[in-house]
């Protein structure tokens, strides 16, 4: 089945895109009002292929619209799309398993029904045949008893042992006839326990089959926003990391220079004073150079544990935050969902009415 959405559903998602931080950018609301025209236009039907033919027209006559923006847009309708598509494919699922349940429960109704008109038709036949038997008997019952004037002991004898086997007979018969009965209600019980047995068990299947699918959806995207979060993080911890290196090579060629401008003047100094006060002149510039030098490295030792500390704080801020993000993002998802589900409630009321944009701010 083609997924179709409702204009005003579509314009509904845009409108609250470009709106969602209170302010209106004039390249989104020429891409909405082109988007309006282009859909009010439209003789076919709005399904995922020809609106996204309708998005990307509105693209090419809107060029001021960023590429990001156009993306964020287009991805929010087309997974309007695949929601839809997910809810119909569950309420289909829900009323064939309503209807299969129904046909278990006719057909039980159905098996217990005949098995009671059968019942009370063997009952019926086995009394018919009793009282049948028994007016048979009385009759034979009187015919020998007008006979027994006329004829011999011994015909009296023989017919006793005929009756004698005959009820035998019929003793025997009506014996079977029970155990056919038993037998049968035996196999309707093992065909009904059978047929329970297997719908229970397809059930069990369809459920965990279902839970698997939500299950693995709901791994893979919080498995996405974890990787989106942890590269945010990486990307903004160096370049602070950058930030603060620079700094320090700044500083440090800083000092570089007031030493090398400092050494270069004493050693112009000394050019004019003699032989011996140079010597002591420059071996005061070369204890000069050396502290210059020791303060300068002790300087950037405590700097550096300074970056070191201010990295590590910078790190466990950043893990905090993105733990907190991500518990923020599955909540909003959450309550997106939620709000989806009612959004489509109300718009199933609602008329075909198309939102206009607020006016522009003066």
């Amino acid at each position: 089945m083609t997924e179709l959405l409702k204009l005003t559903e579509i314009l509904t998602e845009v409108q609250n895109f470009i709106t969602a931080d209170g302010q209106i950018v004039p390249a989104q609301r020429n891409f909405y009002q082109n988007l309006r025209v282009k859909m009010n236009n439209h003789n076919g039907l709005f399904n995922e292929a020809e609106v996204g033919s309708l998005l990307l027209e509105t693209r090419l006559e809107v060029l001021e619209l960023t590429d990001e923006d156009y993306t964020a847009i287009y991805n929010i309708i087309m997974d309007r799309f695949g929601l839809t598509k997910r809810l119909e494919e569950e309420d289909q699922l829900r009323q064939e398993l309503a209807i299969k349940v129904r046909l278990r429960k006719e057909a039980e109704q159905k098996a217990k029904a005949e098995a009671i008109t059968k019942e009370k038709a063997i009952a019926e036949a086995k009394a018919k045949a009793e009282a049948e038997l028994k007016a048979q008997i009385e009759v034979e019952e009187r015919l020998m008893a007008e006979a027994q004037q006329r004829i011999l002991a011994e015909e009296n004898a023989q017919k006793e042992a005929e009756e004698k086997i005959r009820l035998e007979e019929e003793a025997r018969l009506q014996a079977e006839e029970i155990a056919k009965l038993k037998e049968a209600t035996r196999l309707q019980a093992e065909a009904n326990a059978k047929l329970v047995h297997e719908e229970s068990i397809r059930l069990e299947e369809e459920a965990r089959i279902k839970a698997e699918i939500e299950a693995s959806m709901k791994v893979e995207q919080e498995a996405k926003i974890k990787a989106e979060e942890e590269a945010r993080i990486k990307a903004e911890e160096e370049a602070e990391l950058k930030i603060i290196q620079d700094k320090i090579k700044f500083e440090e060629d800083e000092k570089l220079r007031i030493a090398t401008e400092a050494h270069l003047q004493m050693v112009e100094e000394s050019i004019r004073i003699s032989n011996q006060e140079r010597l002591v002149e420059q071996a005061k510039i070369d204890a000069q150079v050396d502290d210059a030098r020791r303060i300068a490295e002790e300087e950037r030792q405590l700097e550096q544990a300074k970056i070191d500390t201010e990295i590590e704080k910078v790190r466990m801020m950043s893990e905090r935050e993105a733990a907190q993000k991500l518990a923020e993002k599955n909540s909003k998802l959450a309550e997106e969902e939620a709000a989806l589900a009612a959004k489509e409630a109300e718009d199933a009321a609602n008329s075909k009415d198309i939102p206009d944009l607020p006016p522009l701010d003066d």
